[in-house]
């Protein structure tokens, strides 16, 4: 590790060993959304509301990189605190760097409200989605990220982010559900004619003749057409149990609104498959 002074910068030179430390972690996931993200490098801008998490971070940092190289203790702390204010930046070595995957679920729940989901809890992934997507999230824990894209430039920002893919340590392996953009563009699609990102409703698709209630009732059920009734029973009883507002009581109402809404479109489209298929 390395410490030093730069165009009034602090800069911490360091390999990705650092970032288990409760120190370090504390101090990086506290300042998410004045976080930079760059190749193999990021910076922490001041937060005036974060000071006492900041200066106990520098203390930190005096009392591990004296013991590393054999600095006067006190004099670098005096040195680091003269700095407090001042933007931190972080440099990671990426010699024999290995990127960690980390599996990203993204569904569309409707035009306006996507999540992110994880496999396995992450801080670091959440603390990556919700500063860059900060001021569209509804709600987030270790695993999961909400967000609410109504406007066109929100989805604009959501791509943007997205082919970001790898970031510091990290490799996140994209999945998306069945119609995620479709369902995504679903409002811009019925205002404008003709853009549609819907392979199903394409004029050079085999589909294009088909019944468009019946269409419509099995895409709402992740389904392709002309599904069995057994594999719409199916479907749904997976797709009911995953958006059973009971399951998001303790939320926001915003996020209880979005499952309710999003169960009975599931009830409705069973139940008219199941009279169709009768």
């Amino acid at each position: 590790m390395k410490v030093f002074i730069k165009s009034s910068m602090l800069i911490v030179q360091t390999d990705s060993s650092i970032l288990p430390f409760d120190w370090v972690e504390n101090f990086l996931l506290s300042h998410g959304k004045d976080i930079i993200y760059l190749p193999m490098s990021l910076v922490i801008f001041f937060d005036e509301k974060l000071f006492k998490e900041r200066k106990e971070f520098l203390i930190k940092l005096a009392e591990y990189y004296s013991e590393k190289s054999q600095l006067y203790h006190g004099q670098l702390l005096k040195n680091l605190l003269r700095y407090k204010h001042k933007p931190i930046k972080f440099e990671f070595k990426s010699e024999h760097h290995v990127y960690t995957d980390v599996p990203v679920y993204l569904d569309a729940i409707s035009h306006k409200d996507v999540k992110i989901i994880l496999k396995e809890a992450n801080p670091w992934v959440i603390t990556f989605f919700t500063s860059q997507l900060d001021k569209f999230v509804e709600e987030f824990d270790s695993r999961k990220v909400f967000l609410n894209v109504t406007e066109s430039r929100t989805k604009g920002r959501l791509d943007r982010v997205l082919k970001k893919k790898s970031f510091l340590f990290f490799n996140m392996k994209l999945m998306y559900s069945k119609n995620f953009l479709t369902i995504l563009f679903s409002e811009y699609t019925k205002q404008r004619k003709g853009f549609n990102f819907n392979r199903e409703n394409s004029f050079n698709s085999k589909s294009y003749n088909k019944d468009r209630v019946l269409l419509h009732h099995y895409n709402i059920l992740e389904l392709p057409y002309d599904a069995s009734l057994k594999q719409v029973k199916d479907h749904y009883r997976r797709l009911a149990k995953m958006y059973h507002p009971d399951r998001v009581s303790h939320k926001n109402s915003t996020i209880v609104e979005i499952y309710t809404k999003k169960f009975q479109e599931i009830q409705n489209s069973y139940q008219y498959l199941k009279e169709h298929l009768k």
